[in-house]
């Protein structure tokens, strides 16, 4: 809608629709209602592109002091909706302007037409080619018409010498000879149309019968210059003048001599016939060749500030052999930028003290004119090429991981004349390939892509990270402009790889970075994912065959290096996705703590390290002391630059027996506050003399001390306190059947003499025991096989794997053990042998077996467990998955009827007839097999093609050697 009569004087109110669009819009059956609900008005027929409909209504529905107008479609949906106020004078219509408002039209309004508040378009003309400066064009002309409106432009008119009207799409020419008008105008979508605007274009005829001769010649040439076929008046022009050199005169022949072409270009011979003609005809007049010659003709770039950055330019300029000392030269800059000199006598010239590292890489064009620069008379150059240089690129990390997100790739990049940092304060564009495709890059002063590798700049260093990084083979190529001129005066490379993933990763979540800590919060927890072989495989509980109570976590994700000792598995918390929570007690500073991770079945490795940065450096000796023994205790302490502290408050404390890394009571005799003197800090020693009240615990050392600058570190180390190692203990028997209930008798000695206390045993295997002797065993982790109060003592055991095992005897304060006097024991199976000791398949039928087991040579009486025989009216082997159980008495047991049905192994369970006893493997299978065959005949065993042969096998039982009848036997060939 746009334009509204609410208020007529004579006649009907009226609203204005437009079509817009290029395409007709039926509104056959519209309505036009106001905001009441009353028709207006009932629409017919279409409104064609760009078009107008008056519509009138039917009586006086639209309110003079302001109503709504709304227009429904066939389906009575509302297309249109005008709400208008009385802002116009009697019979004054509503039109609606280019900025989408209502404001008031002239009396009567302006219906079927453009509104009086739409503004034209503008329309514009260039022309391509440069005219004369005579007013003439000498070739053909491209017209360029652009319109400009704020609502937009339906289409823009033309047409030439009065023609017919032609639509504007794209530039036009303008080719034949003579003076042509040219009108257009142009029209917006409003249907509002600009003034008709007009320009005149003459184009001389350079093919018309005029002549001139020379038609070329060299500049600074003195020449005689004869003109035929003149109509009108003739005149010479030089180039770029609008006076002529000569003329104008008429005539069907002229000539004028000695004419000196002083400017190089095109001289025009003009021949203005009429007003609206004009022919013409071009002198060419070439400019000289000037010979310049400049060195150096190449230099390396150097940074400015360095020795090398200033390069001297020296050359001559000549004109057919002579110095051209008419001549300017110029030497222009990579930046655009340029000086000028002048040449000697002898056409030399000199550039001195050029600052190629201020002014860039690249070209230093040096070029030498006469006359002017644009429009030279003679001209000549040479070229100067400063070359770019290679940046120092070197790797500084590359642990990046394919099919991850873990690691980062940095490079240090410096300048190679100094070692200066290179990429701040520069432009420069980095871009990576990957299989000889642009992959990433980073531009300062452009678009970057960074979807695939990120890049990030920290002085020398620049580091390259990814949210997935994909394996293969990569180049980096770096340029970088010092200049700011846009050329690059460093261009390097370099080759890396990003390594396929391995089957085992690890991602550290946490700082790599921490302090040494004061005692309260030095219990720093360190988080690391960790993954299989790819982002989807996580090192969780059950793929790392950690048990519920954190069995093998410390074999599996072992924590070493600088800490106080190494976590033991209550420090260790799962927490999802492959995720661990490590709490770690830090105790040196310049150190590292090491985190490395093994897959079950891999052998890969992957590990994280942390750097500890502040605190202090303590050692302890002796690290371990005997319980309820005075001991002389030496503390060394450095700062972490190995520098001696002198005046450390050394304390020795208690761990705390349930808490881990907790600190309990203070060692008596255990604080020294450092003077210098000594033993309290001379050349950093402290001297201790003291004695453990504690066994199985640790005494933590604790260092405090202020630094130079008047920072607080902390240092620790541990001292181990341990049983006295003064129980003997004897123990019986020496030998124990797998499997079985066996009772067992100690005699617990110390001192030679018969010792009883409150303890507790345990039964270790190799594995432990070493674990025990190393101190990496946590005794009070294990359950003791039994606990007793008597020198003397007996206790049950039933051990189901072979193998030897150790006795471990500890007082329940543990400040008394049998370590490194460890009795042992040996666990061995049963022995089954059957007889016979080989049945054949399809052969030994209705056989009877017997069974002998024996333990270290000697009959036993138990439960023999036979796999692999079914019981059925008799007895089938081989049979999967399927058993029987004898009786075996003094030794012995047997069954009958037994027929070998299939091939296969037959194994053994014994279980021993004493109470309390397991089943478990026993040594001794029986085979049940094929029959042996061998070839009698022939001997050599081969058979000839297309002939008889003669072929005699013998089949035969593979334990009796007997033969076997009764068999289908086949030959295949």
């Amino acid at each position: 809608m746009t334009e509204i009569m609410y208020n007529p004087t004579t006649g009907n109110e009226w609203i204005e629709l437009y079509n817009m669009g290029d395409q007709e819009v039926n509104v056959t059956g519209w309505t036009v209602k106001d905001d009441d609900g009353n028709t207006f008005a009932t629409l017919d027929g279409t409104i064609g592109p760009y078009e107008y409909m008056v519509v009138n209504g039917s009586g006086a529905v639209l309110n003079n002091d302001g109503d709504t107008i709304l227009v429904y479609d066939t389906a009575a949906l509302e297309v249109i909706n005008v709400t208008y106020s009385d802002e116009a004078a009697a019979n004054h219509s509503l039109e609606l302007n280019e900025a989408d408002e209502w404001v008031e039209g002239p009396d009567g309004g302006t219906p079927s037409m453009p509104n009086d508040a739409m503004v034209p378009p503008v329309t514009t003309y260039d022309i391509a080619e440069e005219e004369m400066p005579w007013g003439w064009y000498v070739t053909n002309v491209t017209v360029t018409l652009t319109a400009t409106d704020d609502t937009g432009v339906m289409d823009t008119k033309y047409r030439i010498d009065g023609g017919a009207w032609n639509t504007y799409t794209d530039p036009f020419v303008i080719s034949e000879p003579g003076k042509h008008l040219v009108e257009f105008y142009s029209k917006d979508v409003w249907g509002a149309e600009e003034a008709m605007k007009n320009f005149t274009v003459a184009i001389a005829n350079t093919s018309s019968g005029l002549s001139v001769t020379p038609t070329s010649a060299d500049w600074n040439d003195t020449v005689t210059i004869e003109v035929t076929g003149g109509v009108g008046n003739v005149a010479l022009y030089a180039p770029r003048e609008d006076t002529p050199r000569k003329g104008p005169q008429t005539g069907g022949y002229i000539r004028w001599s000695s004419v000196l072409l002083d400017v190089s270009g095109k001289w025009w011979v003009v021949d203005e016939v009429d007003a609206d003609t004009t022919n013409a005809a071009a002198i060419d007049v070439s400019p000289l060749s000037l010979d310049v010659n400049a060195t150096p003709d190449e230099v390396d770039y150097v940074k400015f500030g360095q020795p090398g950055t200033y390069v001297n330019i020296d050359g001559t300029v000549m004109l057919d052999g002579a110095a051209a000392t008419q001549a300017t030269v110029k030497l222009t800059y990579p930046d655009g930028s340029f000086t000028t000199t002048t040449p000697g006598t002898d056409g030399s010239f000199h550039f001195l003290d050029v600052n190629i590292g201020e002014k860039g890489a690249g070209e230093y064009n040096i070029s030498a004119y006469i006359g002017d620069e644009t429009y030279p008379n003679a001209f000549g150059y040479d070229v100067m090429v400063v070359n770019v240089v290679e940046p120092n690129i070197t790797l500084l990390n590359n642990n990046a991981v394919g099919g991850f997100d873990i690691g980062y790739i940095s490079f240090e990049i410096t300048y190679p004349e100094d070692g200066a940092q290179l990429l701040p304060g520069n432009d420069y564009n980095i871009s990576i390939y990957k299989d000889g495709e642009l992959y990433a890059w980073v531009n300062t002063t452009g678009e970057d892509n960074q979807a695939k590798v990120m890049f990030t700049v920290d002085g020398k260093v620049l580091n390259l990270t990814s949210t997935m990084w994909e394996a293969g083979d990569y180049t980096m190529k770096v340029k970088v402009d010092v200049t700011g001129d846009g050329n690059w005066e460093y261009v390097g490379e370099t080759d890396y790889t990003v390594q396929a993933a391995p089957e085992v990763n690890t991602k550290l979540l946490s700082s790599s970075e921490i302090n040494v800590l004061d005692p309260d919060n030095n219990s720093q927890v360190i988080q690391i994912q960790i993954f299989g072989g790819n982002m989807t495989t996580y090192g969780n509980m059950s793929n790392l065959n950690i048990g519920d109570n954190m069995e093998n976590v410390t074999e599996r994700i072992k924590v070493e290096g600088d800490v106080l000792y190494t976590p033991p598995k209550e420090a260790y918390e799962y927490w999802k996705d492959g995720i661990w929570n490590i709490t770690v007690f830090p105790a040196d500073g310049n150190g590292k703590i090491y985190v490395n991770v093994t897959w079950p079945d891999k052998e890969a490795v992957a590990g994280e390290t942390i750097t500890v940065n502040k605190g202090g450096i303590v050692t302890a000796t002796p690290a371990t002391i005997i319980v309820d023994t005075p001991t002389d205790i030496t503390v060394n302490v450095t700062d972490n630059y190995g520098n001696i502290i002198a005046n450390a408050q050394v304390t020795l404390y208690y761990e705390d027996a349930t808490t881990m890394y907790a600190l309990d009571g203070q060692v008596t005799n255990g604080s020294i506050t450092g003077d210098g003197s000594a033993g309290k800090g001379q050349g950093g020693v402290y001297n201790f003399h003291i004695s453990s009240d504690y066994a199985a615990r640790n005494i933590i050392v604790v260092a405090v001390f202020q630094t130079p600058g008047g920072e607080t570190f902390y240092g620790y180390a541990k001292i181990r306190s341990q049983p006295a190692h003064d129980l003997n203990v004897a123990f019986s028997p020496a030998n124990i059947m797998a499997g079985e209930k066996t009772t067992c008798t100690v005699n617990i000695t110390r001192g030679n003499e018969s010792y009883a206390d409150n303890f507790e045993f345990y039964v270790l295997n190799a594995t432990e025991l070493q674990k025990l002797h190393d101190g990496d065993l946590d005794v009070d982790t294990l359950t003791p096989i039994h606990t007793g109060d008597k020198a003397n003592d007996t206790f049950d055991i039933v051990e189901t794997e072979p193998g030897t095992y150790y006795i471990y005897v500890t007082t329940q304060d543990r400040k008394h053990d049998n370590m490194n006097s460890e009795p042992s024991f040996e666990v061995s199976k049963v022995e089954v042998t059957v007889t016979p000791s080989l049945l054949v398949k399809g052969v030994d039928t209705n056989m009877t077996l017997t069974f002998a087991v024996t333990w270290n040579g000697e009959d036993v009486n138990g439960t023999l467990y036979i796999n692999g025989i079914k019981e059925v009216a008799s007895y089938e082997t081989y049979v999967e998955n399927e058993s029987i159980e004898v009786e075996i008495v003094n030794g012995t047991g047997s069954i009958e009827n037994v027929t070998a049905i299939a091939t296969g192994t037959v194994t053994f369970k014994f279980m021993s007839e004493t109470e309390g006893s397991v089943a478990v493997d026993a040594d001794g299978s029986l085979e049940i097999t094929t029959p042996e065959i061998e070839i009698i005949e022939p001997a050599e065993k081969v058979a000839f093609l297309a002939e008889e042969n003669l072929i005699t096998i013998q089949v035969k039982h593979p334990l009796t050697g007997e033969g076997v009848a009764g068999l289908d036997v086949e030959i295949i060939t």
